[in-house]
């Protein structure tokens, strides 16, 4: 993918993510994908989710359609709009699979980036199963930092989540 990818770090509680643009430093981020030069991507990475997707939906429906919609994933898990969130990143998915113009190496990391937002947006809903799912699948893909961060944080968090159970009985 020849655009300019940026991560957006998620501190993830309950049912929100709070934005915050810049390197992982805590164990309890998890990273989205956006490509930068997507209309709104900058209000998205600054954690003005409801003002990228003004922008974006204002914005000249020309471009990278890929892109459009991993922003739409990721401002939209940010607001916790589970529904819509979930549209954009399957339809992520199924995007990345057929970019023509992308090689196949290209084609499997975007996949890979994708279903990982996905993965974030399964864990903000509280549906872990399904976000384990696509972290794996996303590590099947790709090696890349961001796709084996998510996964780690997962494993983390699911641990976690089955020793304050255990200590709940």
């Amino acid at each position: 993918m020849k655009a300019k990818l940026s991560l957006i770090v998620q501190p993830v509680a309950a049912l929100l993510l709070a934005c915050n643009a810049g390197l992982v430093s805590a164990s309890d981020h998890y990273q989205m994908a956006i490509v930068e030069a997507t209309p709104g991507a900058s209000a998205i990475q600054q954690g003005d989710a409801a003002k990228g997707l003004s922008t974006l939906h204002s914005s000249k429906a020309d471009g990278d359609v890929f892109a459009r919609t991993m922003a739409l994933c990721v401002a939209n898990t940010q607001l916790a709009d589970i529904s819509v969130a979930s549209s954009a990143c399957t339809r992520a998915i199924t995007l990345a699979r057929s970019q023509a113009q992308a090689s196949a190496a290209e084609r499997r990391e975007m996949q890979a980036l994708a279903l990982s937002n996905r993965g974030v947006m399964h864990w903000v809903a509280q549906d872990l199963a399904k976000a384990q799912q696509d972290f794996q699948r996303a590590a099947k893909l790709s090696d890349s930092e961001l796709v084996q961060h998510n996964l780690q944080q997962f494993s983390y968090r699911l641990q976690g989540l089955n020793q304050k159970l255990a200590l709940a009985q």
